[in-house]
């Protein structure tokens, strides 16, 4: 579900920033993210998912109000752009190193409103998702 905020009702929330809470880093399978199926014979290097290096304070700069270019500046060129109207949404893999040298490859999604700008930001994995709004 999409959600739109218009410019004054925006300007409202600022002063409350616990109103963003439920609009960044939400997770939600449901998202239309892209899903393979391959049989365990089929699977090769086309199937394994890659995503961009990046750490839990970079993304965290992804906030609501955010310009489609710092986007790019912080996440790199999306893997897919889809367009209703003015309205877009950039799909990312992206990898965090976890502890003993593991990695986590998240799917993420940023919706941008009429203005270009972050309405929404979206974690395919509840994993993903808690990295963001964890503590550490």
């Amino acid at each position: 579900m999409l959600k739109t905020i218009s410019t004054a009702a925006l300007a409202g929330l600022i002063t409350s920033g616990a109103a963003f809470a439920g609009m960044l880093d939400v997770h939600n399978p449901k998202m239309r993210f892209e899903s393979v199926a391959p049989s365990l014979t089929e699977l090769d290097a086309y199937f394994v998912r890659n995503g961009k290096p990046v750490t839990v304070d970079l993304v965290r700069q992804v906030e609501i109000g955010v310009g489609q270019d710092k986007v790019a500046a912080l996440l790199g060129e999306p893997i897919k752009v889809t367009r209703r109207g003015n309205k877009a949404t950039w799909d990312y893999n992206l990898k965090f190193v976890t502890a003993d040298d593991g990695e986590l490859v998240c799917q993420y999604k940023v919706l941008f409103g009429n203005a270009q700008q972050v309405d929404e930001t979206v974690w395919r994995r509840p994993q993903c998702r808690e990295l963001m709004v964890s503590r550490n």
